[in-house]
């Protein structure tokens, strides 16, 4: 059999799955080939542990050891995409692939808002993450607010965990009775996708903790000077701001006519095959419509997942054989909120007439259990 290769552009936690898992399925004559335009991969998982004091840094490991024995692994950013021709355009070079996955995530956009890169403590960057530490260790009154830019976005309890565990840390400091917290969003409720069950008990969650909480929010610009947010509606002052920036497709993958009307990559939900042959799509970057109206959410629950089917699928068709993997839309979620708890939920997102998600509150049973699944991806660093 002549040798297929399978070019793996993205190197987050779909993109890293399904190149290990090709190459663990496949013969060494067939070449998986990891692209990524960073040589390190960083948890970003983890900035909310930096956040609070818990780790220093977020761990980080080099992508040409942590891409495993066997994978390829190309330091360089995708200039240009042919999804027809499978061939990829790097600053490294020209590849082109019998196979080609696409897990190179959504990228960050904050400078789609006025004012936000200058004002705003990014929660998806880790230096920004190590910036508020700080801030809010010098804090002794004022407000803090969190700030949803645009919607979708990374882990949807982002905002909702940092609320709860600013809260706590202002609390522990000594400090909470001078302080408010504040969330604004342009969400109509929090973790829409998961349901209203899952909404409502994170509202009561925000209430039971002091935490103002503002829905239908879309701000406009923020005046770093004066510290104050922009909405379509009313304005807020704050001394501290955490920001949300805007998500966006990658450039190379919207110029190859990949993205759909939603702004990203459409793909079929149980083989996250999109519509050009030998193409797949993983992570943050695809658009699988739920029977509610809404999006599966972006997690890297669900990347893991989705890089374990498209390798499946990958791998057995390369073997002559039927691939069986299949992409169920069951995910999990654990939202910390201090003091040594967590509150969880989970379901079966493809659920007909809508996910099917359960909820369950605050214990130290599930930060145990939020503790355990951060150690098993900390194996991405070491395999």
């Amino acid at each position: 059999m002549t040798g297929r290769t399978v070019l793996v552009l993205g190197a987050g936690y779909g993109g890293l799955t399904a190149a290990s898992e090709l190459r663990s399925r496949l013969p060494s004559e067939h070449r998986v080939v990891l692209i990524d335009r960073h040589d390190t991969l960083r948890l970003c998982a983890f900035n909310l542990d930096v956040m609070t004091g818990k780790r220093a840094a977020a761990p980080e490991g080099k992508l040409s050891s942590v891409a495993g024995q066997g994978v390829e692994f190309v330091h360089g950013k995708v200039v240009r995409i042919d999804p027809r021709t499978r061939t990829v355009e790097t600053s490294a070079g020209k590849f082109a692939g019998d196979y080609l996955v696409l897990a190179m995530g959504a990228e960050l956009d904050p400078g789609q808002i006025p004012g936000f890169p200058e004002a705003a403590f990014n929660l998806y960057d880790a230096e920004g993450a190590q910036r508020l530490q700080g801030a809010l260790a010098d804090l002794k009154e004022g407000r803090v607010v969190v700030l949803v830019a645009r919607t979708p976005f990374k882990c949807p309890a982002a905002p909702y965990e940092t609320a709860f565990l600013i809260d706590w840390l202002l609390r522990t400091n000594g400090v909470r009775e001078k302080v408010s917290v504040s969330l604004y969003t342009p969400e109509w409720q929090p973790m829409a996708a998961a349901g209203e069950t899952v909404g409502k008990e994170v509202v009561r969650m925000l209430a039971d903790r002091g935490i103002d909480y503002y829905t239908e929010h879309m701000v406009l610009k923020v005046d770093p000077e004066k510290r104050r947010v922009w909405f379509e509606i009313d304005d807020a002052d704050y001394d501290v701001l955490v920001g949300v920036p805007p998500h966006v497709a990658p450039a190379p993958v919207r110029e190859a006519g990949l993205t759909d009307s939603s702004g990203w990559v459409s793909v079929d939900p149980g083989t996250l095959a999109t519509r050009f042959p030998g193409v797949y799509a993983v992570g943050d970057l695809v658009s699988i419509p739920l029977h509610n109206g809404l999006f599966l959410p972006m997690a890297g629950v669900f990347a893991l997942q989705e890089g374990v089917t498209v390798a499946t699928n990958i791998a057995a068709e390369i073997r002559g054989e039927r691939g069986e993997g299949e992409f169920e839309g069951e995910g999990f979620c654990y939202v910390e909120v201090g003091g040594g708890e967590a509150a969880y939920a989970s379901g079966r997102f493809f659920e007909t007439p809508a996910p099917h998600v359960r909820f369950e509150p605050p214990s130290p049973q599930h930060r145990d259990a939020k503790e355990a699944f951060s150690t098993a991806l900390l194996q991405l660093l070491h395999r």
